[in-house]
């Protein structure tokens, strides 16, 4: 990553700084995908039990092809990926985004792809996309669907907690002024009037007083992406900041988890550090089995736990709620 973007502002464009109300689903799947093929040394520790999972998902053969379109057409080493596959009304919703995916014009199809030639060799496949092709188009947007459904829904609630808290965050700084909250912005150095990162290119994004979309990302890691064309609304996807460090110990959150569930079940969420059967949980606790199995009931009811059948065993283990319940600093190190 050898380059910077630059975000130059104007004088009005500090009146139309939007930050996104929620966390943007297909940006999510796109960044998603991203952290598939990026070394796991490259990845910040939170992402490591979801790039786990992702991957036994991906056992799956449709997931898999799904995957791989997906990636022909926005790798995660890309300079540049056509715009056309994350629309601005994704802010609306999966359903929306995927309305106007489906609708891209075919000389915008033809103009994006083109630009995307010049920084990486395309699939041949992509040539047919680039002339107009309308069930290819749906094809991609159909694999949007399934990626996110398959490998970003499962853990959405997690992902939705970490943007809503960055968003807090912008938001109690910018009631100091805009520029008070671009200078908090991760991993964006102020200095008046642009904000700029390393990029993976030389980039400079001129908002010319339209202002910029701030879009919060579970998913974004790094370094920010910006829409490329010019001609279309600036939206900025940056990482989502960690959530506050907790300075509580070990004891302090264990007894505030208790007093919430009861001790027992806390004690069994807790325990689940990988994925285990209900015998080896009751060992590893002390507890009796049908004891345990209560519990993992009731955690199960609550979606902190998920259970499935596996041969003659049930195997269970924590969804993204029960992680982010428990929180990292529970988790064993990977």
């Amino acid at each position: 990553m050898g380059g910077v973007l630059r975000i130059h502002f104007s004088d009005r464009d500090f009146r139309h700084v939007r930050l996104a109300r929620s966390a943007d689903p297909v940006w999510e799947a796109f960044l998603g995908l991203h952290v598939l093929t990026t070394p796991l040394a490259r990845l910040p520790r939170r992402l490591h039990p979801w790039r786990r999972q992702a991957v036994e998902r991906l056992q799956d053969g449709g997931l898999r092809a799904a995957s791989r379109l997906l990636r022909d057409l926005a790798p995660a080493d890309a300079a540049y990926f056509p715009d056309f596959l994350t629309p601005a009304e994704s802010e609306e919703g999966m359903a929306a985004a995927l309305r106007t995916l489906r609708g891209t014009p075919g000389p915008r199809l033809t103009r994006e792809l083109r630009e995307a030639a010049r920084y990486r060799t395309l699939p041949g496949w992509t040539r047919r996309l680039a002339s107009g092709d309308r069930v290819l188009l749906g094809q991609v947007a159909d694999a949007v669907l399934h990626f996110h459904t398959r490998l970003i829904a499962p853990d959405w609630s997690e992902v939705e907690a970490t943007v809503a808290t960055d968003r807090e965050r912008r938001a109690e700084t910018l009631e100091r002024g805009t520029v008070a909250m671009l200078e908090t912005l991760p991993p964006f150095v102020w200095r008046d009037p642009v904000l700029s990162a390393p990029y993976p290119v030389d980039a400079d994004l001129h908002l010319r007083g339209r202002g910029v979309r701030l879009v919060p990302s579970f998913f974004c890691h790094t370094a920010p992406i910006a829409i490329a064309d010019p001609g279309l609304p600036p939206v900025v996807v940056y990482p989502a900041g960690a959530r506050p460090p907790d300075h509580r110990t070990a004891a302090d959150r264990a007894d505030a988890l208790a007093a919430l569930l009861g001790t027992g079940r806390a004690r069994v969420l807790g325990a689940l550090t990988g994925t285990f059967t209900t015998g080896s949980l009751a060992v590893r606790l002390g507890m009796p089995a049908s004891t345990v199995s209560g519990h993992l009931k009731v955690l199960r009811d609550a979606d902190l736990v998920h259970s499935e059948r596996d041969g003659a065993h049930v195997m269970h283990h924590l969804t993204s709620r029960g992680r982010h319940l428990l929180g990292p600093q529970d988790l064993p190190r990977p």
